[in-house]
């Protein structure tokens, strides 16, 4: 029942968060501001599987995750930034797909701007995994599972021209899924990206 309502909870806050950045984006429109800042990043990060890992429980992925932002400007130091990372491999006769879509809150910190300068960040979302592994006589054994997920970090703003770099150090848990047999994961990593805003 605990995990039912957890889950219930982050459902409803990811639909809740876009109204509010919507409300966000308003007030930064009206002051002539820019409403969105959209951004593409590239990541590295070692991943340890906790509760329920029976084999090697550490890994360490490079070039992966590339994420998708779309964030939503205000006056204020909040923003709010849904978040998306999609991931496909394939290989020996099976396959593994991953979709983590994530919204964020970004606090700007001391006399940061949008455009420059140290943030926080922390979010919540689902890992969404689906993996196939070839079977018993020439069959295929499919598996889907979700897991509710938290993540936090700390990245900076580097100004370029009329965009930004941005790099961001960050963890992020995803919450074991026993009824599946997914073990929890923690994920310590760090990303770089360029940022556009319109």
């Amino acid at each position: 029942m605990r995990k039912l309502t957890s889950t219930l909870v982050a459902a409803a806050a990811l639909v809740a968060l876009p109204h509010l950045a919507l409300a966000q984006r308003t007030r930064a429109a009206a002051a002539g501001g820019p409403k969105n800042e959209i951004g593409v990043d590239l990541g590295a990060a070692y991943s340890h599987y906790g509760s329920g890992c029976t084999t090697s429980c550490g890994a360490f992925e490079a070039g992966t995750p590339v994420d998708i932002r779309w964030g939503f400007m205000s006056n204020g130091p909040l923003s709010f930034e849904p978040r998306f990372t999609l991931s496909y491999f394939t290989g020996l006769g099976g396959h593994d797909l991953s979709f983590t879509p994530d919204v964020n809150v970004i606090y700007r910190m001391g006399r940061s701007s949008a455009r420059k300068g140290l943030y926080l960040t922390g979010g919540l979302g689902f890992a969404i995994g689906n993996s196939s592994a070839p079977g018993p006589r020439g069959t295929t054994i499919s598996t889907s599972a979700t897991q509710l997920s938290l993540n936090a970090g700390v990245g900076k703003r580097i100004p370029m021209e009329s965009n930004a770099w941005r790099m961001e150090g960050f963890l992020r848990y995803n919450f074991e899924n026993s009824g599946k047999g997914i073990p929890s994961r923690l994920d310590i990593g760090a990303r770089l990206g360029i940022s556009f805003w319109r």
